[in-house]
């Protein structure tokens, strides 16, 4: 008798454990789906075009290019500097571009010059998602939670892993500015409906 009450003790038990997990994962199923739904909100709700980095060359001497970056999140916002001098006479930004409900995002990537390539260029990801948080992003209608997905999605397509919602092929789109003056301040602007364009402000 005390046998069949340990087992079925035991039964109950294993019972209300699978009960819980099962509830656990369909919570954390919708959790996920709800933060994707506001993700798809917030890229749906983004301006036309988006003004992430402007820039400035500070100087060049023929062998090399010394340029000024500044970062701004949706709402103008300057979230950070940084200056750099890369070899050659052309600059480049790498862009990871991500196509999502009608819209595109573009990530900056890298810097680099004529003389260098693209992976021995200065990477940007640090400075424009520290922590993996696209700040370019900030300052709209996404929140922080949201920012940290799209982090999360940037992550995992850079990594080539299957992303939930598919946000489609990740691409690259190098902006160039072929000629520049020492000076004057350039900005990088984004295109919801796609495109990269640097231009004079």
């Amino acid at each position: 008798m005390a046998k069949k009450r340990k087992a079925a003790v035991f039964l109950l038990g294993l019972v209300a454990l699978l009960v819980l997990v099962a509830l656990g994962l369909a919570g954390v199923v919708r959790l996920q789906r709800d933060r994707l739904a506001s993700l798809e909100e917030g890229i749906a709700s983004l301006q036309e075009e988006t003004v992430p980095l402007r820039f400035m060359v500070t100087g060049r001497d023929g062998s090399s290019v010394s340029v000024r970056m500044r970062f701004y999140d949706l709402s103008g916002r300057e979230f950070a500097m940084v200056e750099r001098t890369v070899p050659g006479t052309q600059l480049y930004f790498d862009f990871l571009a991500l196509p999502r409900d009608g819209a595109w995002l573009a990530f900056p990537r890298r810097l680099f010059s004529d003389t260098q390539a693209p992976a021995d260029g200065f990477d940007l990801s640090p400075v424009a998602a520290p922590g993996g948080v696209p700040l370019t992003y900030g300052g709209g209608a996404l929140d922080a939670a949201a920012l940290r997905e799209l982090g999360s999605l940037l992550a995992a397509l850079e990594a080539g892993k299957p992303v939930v919602g598919s946000f489609g092929n990740a691409v690259h789109d190098v902006a160039e500015l072929g000629s520049f003056e020492t000076g004057i301040v350039y900005r990088v602007v984004l295109r919801k409906k796609g495109g990269i364009e640097i231009m004079e402000e």
